[in-house]
């Protein structure tokens, strides 16, 4: 079995350590027209090359960028950044959430399902944007609540999934919009075992986790140490206790976390009366989180609180390696 990544098939006895949730960039809609902007593509290769070196030195052989069509996503890119470092990189197909107009272009809103999935297989089936780069993995995304453009394009997913017999990887709003992802996902045919359910970082209900679990898909604790969405303690706690009831099997790990930030001012609304406040106490704290440090957070500063719960190294590997491999390639 393979897995396609940016520069072609890997056999899965090549893929090594997998982090299944990562990005090189993600940039919301117009960030590229905002004269402030001053990292320039030298500068965002070499970031991103320094980061695939760190992330080597810990084993990891293979790197999923599920960046959405719509923010940002550059395969040239993260192609250039895959031939100087060897690390095996993984794009994507698929549509964000709509939520406060985040993802979903308008005339991708406005068209039929089969349509939506008809785009996703012909990027699949031909490449991207004219450069013979194929997907490797299908992104799909809910909002809180779920709208009813996030069920078209859960249902264009399943459409495409199931036809290109790709893995599913979601991004679910706050944990929420889980039972709508899975009802799709079931109604379209979907392979569980290809589809990972994720950003589960938050959920406070266990009885969600062992729904996701119990019916066959994996579950992402993939947006490990972005502590403003949930402690790392919190996060340890519901790896640990899924481990002791037997589904070690369907765990996945990563960080969402970026190599740098392209908007040249932050790509979120701040309140002008609360503008001191966050840049002062809050933003330095985000931009630390989301892309400031190595993304080798995970196995110098998590790793050791699962350790502390119970979690043999040889599950954390389990969690990195054979269920990353069984979710992206299907073996």
């Amino acid at each position: 079995m393979t897995l396609m990544s940016v520069l072609g098939p890997v056999e899965e006895s090549e893929l090594g350590r997998v982090l299944v949730h990562e990005h090189v960039r993600v940039a919301f809609a117009g960030w590229d027209l905002d004269p402030r902007g001053t990292i320039g593509r030298d500068e965002e290769i070499a970031t991103a090359v320094g980061r695939m070196r760190e992330l080597q030195e810990f084993g990891v052989r293979t790197f999923v960028d599920p960046c959405p069509i719509e923010l940002g996503r550059d395969v040239t890119l993260l192609k250039e950044v895959s031939e100087r470092t060897g690390m095996h990189i993984v794009a994507a197909t698929g549509f964000y959430h709509e939520e406060d107009g985040m993802g979903i272009p308008y005339y991708w809103r406005m068209r039929w399902v089969e349509e939506i999935a008809e785009l996703y297989l012909h990027e699949i089936q031909n490449g991207i944007d004219g450069t013979g780069i194929r997907p490797g993995v299908i992104k799909t995304a809910t909002s809180k609540p779920v709208g009813r453009h996030d069920l078209k394009i859960l249902a264009a997913t399943g459409i495409a999934a199931r036809e290109s017999g790709l893995a599913v990887i979601t991004h679910t709003t706050h944990a929420a919009g889980v039972e709508e992802q899975l009802e799709a996902f079931e109604k379209a045919g979907v392979d569980p075992s290809r589809c990972l359910i994720g950003h589960q970082d938050e959920q406070k209900d266990y009885d969600v986790l062992l729904k996701i679990v119990e019916r066959g898909h994996f579950v992402g604790f993939d947006r490990i140490g972005i502590s403003r969405l949930a402690a790392d303690e919190h996060r340890a706690d519901n790896i640990a206790r899924l481990v002791r009831d037997g589904y070690a099997g369907q765990i996945c790990l990563s960080q969402d976390h970026m190599c740098y930030d392209a908007h040249p001012r932050p790509a979120y609304w701040i309140p002008p009366n609360r503008a001191e406040e966050v840049f002062r106490d809050i933003k330095p704290v985000a931009d630390e989180e989301l892309w400031g440090r190595s993304h080798t957070y995970m196995f110098t500063s998590f790793f050791p609180l699962l350790h502390e719960r119970g979690v043999s190294q040889e599950e954390i590997d389990l969690m990195l390696t054979e269920n990353a491999v069984r979710l992206l390639t299907g073996k």
